[in-house]
């Protein structure tokens, strides 16, 4: 058959066909009667994943076409693509949660910490100041300045990763 011959034929009968044949031409008509709608739809709920998403969802169609059951072929690309869409947003919700959760611990942890070094942590981390102008504004030695940054540092990595584990060698020498 030619691909003229392929245009009459409905979207089920061409995913049919595709399905018995594997045909690289029968793939390319469905998705070219799909791609721009899928496309404009997704790009409305998810723009930043939408590329990413599609194609998954036409990789997954062209290695194993779907058995369709009496369902338009439209119908169901648009179910797989909102099932994509849900499973995206529960995947971001976790992830966003995750980071709010150390968010808040980060902040409570520098909260926590004495003023001289969460300043010192601060201006450093958040102002960019080098330590030697920490060290001006906070009227305190460098080596103090850089002490008070790498203890506040350690604290907050503490909290975050817990406790630095040592090599066994190092444990066995210590005792």
């Amino acid at each position: 058959m030619s691909r003229k011959a392929f245009q009459h034929l409905s979207d089920e009968a061409l995913l049919k066909h595709y399905r018995e044949t594997r045909k690289p031409a029968v793939f390319h008509l469905l998705y070219s009667r799909h791609k721009d709608a899928l496309y404009r739809y997704c790009v409305q709920l998810a723009p930043v994943s939408t590329e990413q998403l599609l194609r998954s969802l036409w990789q997954e169609i062209l290695e194993r076409p779907p058995q369709l059951d009496r369902q338009l072929l439209r119908n169901w690309l648009f179910i797989q693509v909102n099932k994509l869409l849900s499973k995206q947003a529960c995947r971001s919700r976790e992830v966003q949660t995750h980071h709010r959760t150390q968010q808040r611990t980060v902040l409570s942890t520098i909260q926590k910490l004495p003023a001289k070094q969460r300043n010192v942590l601060l201006l450093f981390v958040e102002c960019r100041l080098s330590l030697a102008t920490i060290a001006d504004i906070e009227r305190i030695s460098l080596k103090t300045c850089r002490e008070l940054y790498h203890s506040a540092r350690e604290a907050v990595e503490t909290q975050i990763y817990g406790t630095r584990r040592k090599p066994w060698q190092v444990q066995a020498i210590e005792e």
